[in-house]
């Protein structure tokens, strides 16, 4: 996922980058489920667990974080709401969201490095590099579109209010997506994995069952 700073809305790219930040961030929801299930089910602790609630928080911060400009630039067309407060919407959406995003991504990213190392496989490697490319690049975005966004900030209290309902509004929608596709995930590894597996190291063999979360935002 690959944070867009708040003026950059409008080209082919950007929407492409929206719809590739939606899928991944299903992915992440039904991946983090999948691996609080294991968890739950084999009692793991330690990073791994906090790892999995992070894809979670990723998941959830990456589908709000798409749903705000959305919704905004529908709300913009549609004539509910005036440009300040898109432009309101929009920074604070990427100074809030961007901010947990990169939070929760370089825990993801650091877990997928872990599950590269553990199984060394063409996809896992892939993943790894791909994160923490994609989480170098947002930490370079945020800095450089900080200013910016803050600048962006204007309008009176009420069209900061709108950009404020349309953030709630956005959250709440993500809610709902991201914990059924959660609950997916959390219901076919509880439903499947059998504790623990014949001959295996204990948990480090479970670990390996992991799924890797594909992580970034646009």
């Amino acid at each position: 996922m690959f944070l867009l700073q708040a003026s950059s809305f409008g080209s082919i790219f950007t929407i492409v980058m929206l719809l590739l930040t939606f899928a991944i961030s299903l992915w992440n929801a039904y991946a983090s489920g999948y691996n609080i299930g294991l968890v739950r089910k084999n009692n793991i602790s330690g990073f791994q667990k906090y790892a999995s609630y992070s894809g979670l928080g990723l998941a959830f911060v990456g589908m709000t974080y798409v749903l705000v400009i959305v919704l905004s630039i529908l709300a913009y067309i549609l004539g509910y709401v005036g440009i300040s407060t898109v432009s309101t919407a929009l920074a604070l959406n990427f100074l809030v969201f961007g901010l947990l995003i990169i939070g929760f991504g370089i825990m993801v990213t650091i877990q997928s490095i872990t599950i590269a190392y553990q199984r060394r496989s063409f996809w896992s490697i892939l993943i790894a590099v791909w994160n923490t490319f994609a989480i170098i690049f947002d930490v370079y975005a945020y800095a450089s579109g900080f200013k910016q966004a803050t600048t962006m900030i204007s309008g009176n209290r009420r069209q900061q209010g709108n950009a404020v309902v349309i953030i709630l509004a956005a959250a709440l929608i993500a809610f709902f997506i991201v914990h059924s596709v959660y609950k997916r995930g959390l219901d076919k590894a509880l439903g499947t994995v059998q504790g623990g597996q014949a001959g295996g190291s204990g948990q480090q063999t479970r670990q390996s069952n992991f799924k890797s979360e594909r992580v970034r935002m646009t």
